[in-house]
């Protein structure tokens, strides 16, 4: 039987938990991780409690206990796994054997993807109120998302620098002007207050980003544009 909470949530949210509680083949931790992201996801951090998830994920609680020591552990693993997937992901795209270009506008397609996803900005907003009581849960945040994303941006810049693809500068100075371009504060403000719809990002704007990047800095600019290259490079 479904737990009670789900009286106060929509169709939209019961069918998340459920995909989540049908998910009984996966180790006792990944249960109980899985059920932790999508309860905290559907009706927030505060409302949620130790026994939801362990009813959810089908363990007993003394179980949950054995992996997480409390609710914030739950919450700090849950961010710890958003974030690596999303590096993984990246980590692929920077080590691929394409046209610095073509990489360059994958990877912002795929990141604006990300910021604009309903998990990433529930997450999000769910680690900004919890900042108060929990510092170190922000501190986490950040430093296993944006900013490990800005170090993998700025090695892959690097390399280009050195094959004489851009002009030499400073990489992480180049990675924060890409990721500026391609996220950009409104974007982000936006996603913090809750104010994105479920809305594919329009690939003008990823294109616009890295067009302006390469103008600055380009070191051969090719007389061609993005918009001018085939439509499978896009």
């Amino acid at each position: 039987m479904f737990f009670v909470l789900t009286c106060n949530l929509n169709k939209t949210e019961i069918a998340t938990l459920q995909k989540t509680a049908e998910k009984q083949s996966l180790p006792k931790k990944e249960r109980i991780l899985c059920a932790a992201s999508d309860v905290f996801l559907a009706i927030g951090f505060e409302k949620t409690s130790t026994a939801d998830i362990a009813r959810l994920a089908k363990v007993s609680k003394r179980e949950l206990y054995l992996h997480f020591s409390d609710k914030r552990a739950l919450l700090a693993a849950v961010v710890d796994d958003l974030q690596s997937d999303m590096q993984r992901r990246m980590d692929s795209l920077w080590a691929s054997g394409e046209a610095m270009e073509d990489v360059l506008l994958n990877s912002a397609k795929v990141i604006q993807r990300f910021i604009l996803s309903e998990r990433f900005g529930k997450l999000l907003r769910i680690v900004a109120a919890e900042s108060y009581n929990t510092p170190n849960i922000a501190k986490q945040f950040f430093e296993t998302g944006p900013n490990q994303g800005r170090k993998a941006t700025a090695r892959y810049l690097k390399e280009q620098m050195k094959q004489g693809r851009l002009r030499t500068a400073d990489p992480q100075k180049a990675a924060d002007d890409f990721l500026d371009l391609v996220v950009g504060a409104q974007l982000m403000t936006a996603v913090i207050l809750g104010q994105i719809g479920p809305a594919t990002p329009k690939p003008a704007n990823t294109l616009h980003a890295v067009e302006v990047f390469l103008m600055i800095y380009g070191n051969d600019v090719p007389k061609r544009t993005l918009k001018d290259r085939p439509r499978s490079a896009r």
